[in-house]
C-alpha cells in the first residue's frame, strides 16, 4: 500500500542528486522534468577554441567546444550505468510514475531499456529548434530528443487547443544563456501544464540554472531541484529569486 506524502516547499538542494534523492519522502512527486548531461558519439573533428563567452560557462571543466559544428559537447555524458543508477532511485519517489528526460539521440536507447525493464512506457518527443548551422556532410543539429517514461493513469490534461498535444515542441533557442545547454522556459511550462495540477510537486535531479524550478513556481506548482556544482547553484538561486521572487 502506498502512503503518498506532501512536499510542503519549493527547495533547491546542493548536493550529489543520488544523496539527496535517497533521502527524500517515497511517492511524494507527480513529474520528474530535467535535463542530464547527454552522451554524444565521439566523432572526428578540427579543433577550435571557445570564444570568451563560452570561457565564462566553461569553468565547471563539464563542456567542450573542439568540434566543428560549433555546438556544446558534455564532456563526461551519462552512459548505461550512470543512467540506470540515477533512475532506479525515482520509482520510490513517484506518486505515479511520469517523467520528461532531454536526453541525446545516443542515450534514447538506454532510457527505453530502463523503461521496459520496469514494465512502464516510453515516448518520444522532439524539440524542434531553428537551424543555426549547417554542414553538408551530416544532418544538422536542429532537434533535440524528450523522452517520456510513464505508468498507466497519468494521461495528459484536457486542453480546447489540439496543437498543444504535438511531438513536436517548436520554441527557439536562448540568446541569453545562464547555463550552457539552457532550454526555454515556456517549454518547460508546457510540458508542466500538460501533466500536473496546481499544488503538485516536481523533481529535477539536474537542476542546472533553474529553469524547471521557475517554470513550477509560475504555474503554482513545488519544486524539488538538485544541482552538484556551485557555480550553477549560485547561479539557480540568484536567477529563481530575480525570476520567482523566492529566497532559498
Amino acid at each position: 500500500m502506498r502512503i503518498f506524502n506532501d512536499i510542503e516547499k519549493s527547495q533547491l538542494i546542493f548536493g550529489d542528486n543520488l544523496s539527496v534523492m535517497d533521502e527524500l519522502p517515497a511517492y511524494a512527486f507527480s513529474l520528474i522534468l530535467t535535463d542530464p548531461p547527454y552522451l554524444f558519439n565521439k566523432h572526428a573533428g578540427k579543433e577550435t577554441a571557445p570564444s570568451e563567452g563560452k570561457k565564462k560557462l566553461n569553468n565547471s571543466a563539464l563542456y567542450d567546444y573542439s568540434d566543428d559544428s560549433g555546438m556544446c559537447r558534455i564532456k563526461n555524458g551519462l552512459g548505461r550505468d550512470a543512467v540506470f543508477k540515477w533512475l532506479d532511485l525515482t520509482p520510490r519517489l513517484m506518486r505515479k510514475y511520469n517523467s520528461y528526460i532531454f536526453c541525446s539521440e545516443a542515450q534514447i536507447g538506454i532510457y527505453q531499456e530502463w523503461a521496459a525493464l520496469h514494465n512502464y512506457k516510453s515516448a518520444i518527443l522532439v524539440w524542434e529548434k531553428p537551424a543555426t548551422i549547417i554542414s553538408k556532410q551530416r544532418w544538422c543539429q536542429n532537434v533535440e530528443f524528450i523522452i517520456r517514461i510513464y505508468e498507466n493513469g497519468t494521461a495528459l490534461n484536457k486542453f480546447d487547443d489540439s496543437s498543444l498535444y504535438s511531438r513536436v515542441l517548436r520554441y527557439k533557442t536562448l540568446r541569453k544563456k545562464y547555463h550552457p545547454t539552457q532550454k526555454p522556459l515556456e517549454m518547460f511550462e508546457h510540458l508542466i501544464r500538460m501533466n500536473t495540477q496546481e499544488g503538485d510537486a516536481i523533481l529535477d535531479p539536474f537542476l542546472g540554472s533553474g529553469t524547471t524550478f521557475i517554470a513550477a513556481s509560475a504555474l503554482g506548482r513545488k519544486c524539488v531541484g538538485i544541482e552538484n556544482n556551485p557555480t550553477f547553484y549560485n547561479v539557480a538561486n540568484k536567477r529563481i529569486a530575480d525570476e520567482s521572487g523566492l529566497l532559498l
